[in-house]
Protein backbone atom coordinates (compact mmCIF):
# COMPACT_ATOMS: atom_id res chain seq x y z
CA UNK A 1 0.00 0.00 0.00
CA UNK A 2 1.18 3.49 -0.72
CA UNK A 3 1.37 6.23 1.92
CA UNK A 4 -1.88 7.94 0.88
CA UNK A 5 -3.79 4.68 1.24
CA UNK A 6 -2.31 4.06 4.67
CA UNK A 7 -3.12 7.60 5.78
CA UNK A 8 -6.70 7.29 4.54
CA UNK A 9 -7.07 3.99 6.33
CA UNK A 10 -5.73 5.50 9.56
CA UNK A 11 -8.14 8.42 9.26
CA UNK A 12 -10.99 5.91 8.99
CA UNK A 13 -9.89 3.53 11.72
CA UNK A 14 -9.08 6.04 14.48
CA UNK A 15 -12.58 7.61 14.62
CA UNK A 16 -14.06 4.12 14.28
CA UNK A 17 -12.10 2.91 17.31
CA UNK A 18 -13.08 5.98 19.33
CA UNK A 19 -16.77 5.62 18.50
CA UNK A 20 -16.70 1.90 19.35
CA UNK A 21 -15.07 2.79 22.69
CA UNK A 22 -17.84 5.29 23.48
CA UNK A 23 -20.42 2.76 22.31
CA UNK A 24 -19.33 0.15 24.86
CA UNK A 25 -18.13 2.40 27.70
CA UNK A 26 -21.06 3.48 29.81
CA UNK A 27 -19.06 5.68 32.16
CA UNK A 28 -17.46 7.74 29.38
CA UNK A 29 -20.80 9.11 28.16
CA UNK A 30 -22.69 9.23 31.45
CA UNK A 31 -21.71 11.95 33.90
CA UNK A 32 -23.17 11.98 37.38
CA UNK A 33 -25.03 14.77 39.08
CA UNK A 34 -27.80 15.32 36.56
CA UNK A 35 -31.29 13.86 36.85
CA UNK A 36 -31.80 13.99 33.09
CA UNK A 37 -28.38 12.58 32.23
CA UNK A 38 -29.90 9.28 31.15
CA UNK A 39 -31.76 11.03 28.32
CA UNK A 40 -28.52 12.49 27.02
CA UNK A 41 -26.88 9.09 27.41
CA UNK A 42 -29.50 7.45 25.21
CA UNK A 43 -29.12 10.14 22.56
CA UNK A 44 -25.33 10.00 22.69
CA UNK A 45 -25.34 6.20 22.40
CA UNK A 46 -27.70 6.37 19.40
CA UNK A 47 -25.45 8.93 17.71
CA UNK A 48 -22.40 6.73 18.33
CA UNK A 49 -24.18 3.77 16.74
CA UNK A 50 -25.13 5.85 13.71
CA UNK A 51 -21.61 7.26 13.37
CA UNK A 52 -20.03 3.81 13.72
CA UNK A 53 -22.27 2.38 11.03
CA UNK A 54 -21.45 5.34 8.77
CA UNK A 55 -17.71 4.78 9.25
CA UNK A 56 -18.08 1.06 8.60
CA UNK A 57 -19.86 1.90 5.35
CA UNK A 58 -17.09 4.29 4.36
CA UNK A 59 -14.46 1.68 5.23
CA UNK A 60 -16.26 -0.93 3.13
CA UNK A 61 -16.51 1.51 0.24
CA UNK A 62 -12.79 2.29 0.58
CA UNK A 63 -11.89 -1.41 0.52
CA UNK A 64 -14.11 -2.13 -2.49
CA UNK A 65 -12.65 0.80 -4.45
CA UNK A 66 -9.12 -0.28 -3.53
CA UNK A 67 -9.67 -3.77 -4.99
CA UNK A 68 -10.54 -2.33 -8.42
Amino acid sequence: MDKKTQLALIFLLIPLAISIYFWFSNSALLRGGYDLAIDGFVVARALMIIYTLHLLGKLGEFIIKKKD
